[in-house]
């Protein structure tokens, strides 16, 4: 076999090689949703809505947050499958590519904790619970406050 011959079949499975890890990385960003990006938290405050189950998050520009009507296992990674309404306090971070929501303790419950809402821009955002599945609820800004 000739050299050209040997450089030539090296170069094709070079180049089936790349594409096979092109391929494989589109497909897998692909599954894993949307990607959180950097917002300016004075333009996060408003009502997010699920335009599927009609379930909401409010956030206010006091701080303060309501969620109704959403999931408890879109919420947490082992939440109840039953909706859950509650409220508290959001605060961004200072990546500002999501907020913590850290509820009130309805009823004296200590185990809800905080809750990282994604920020796919600031008229979407989006919650995560296991971050080795997909995202579980997508919410899109229907008002300002």
């Amino acid at each position: 076999m000739g050299a050209r011959t040997m450089r030539t079949r090296c170069a094709v499975r070079g180049g089936f090689v790349a594409v096979l890890v092109a391929a494989v990385a589109v497909f897998a960003s692909g599954c894993m949703g949307p990607s959180a990006v950097e917002v300016d938290p004075d333009g996060l405050p408003g009502t997010y809505r699920d335009g599927e189950t009609g379930g909401e998050i409010r956030l206010n520009g006091d701080g303060r947050f309501s969620v109704t009507g959403i999931s408890g296992s879109d919420l947490w990674f082992h939440g109840p499958a039953a909706s859950v309404d509650f409220s508290g306090t959001w605060s961004a971070t200072s990546s500002s590519n999501f907020v913590y929501l850290q509820p009130d303790n309805p009823n004296g419950r200590q185990d809800l904790g905080d809750i990282q809402l994604y920020t796919a821009s600031s008229k979407k955002v989006f919650l995560h619970p296991d971050v080795d599945g997909p995202v579980s609820l997508e919410l899109v800004k229907v008002t300002n406050p």
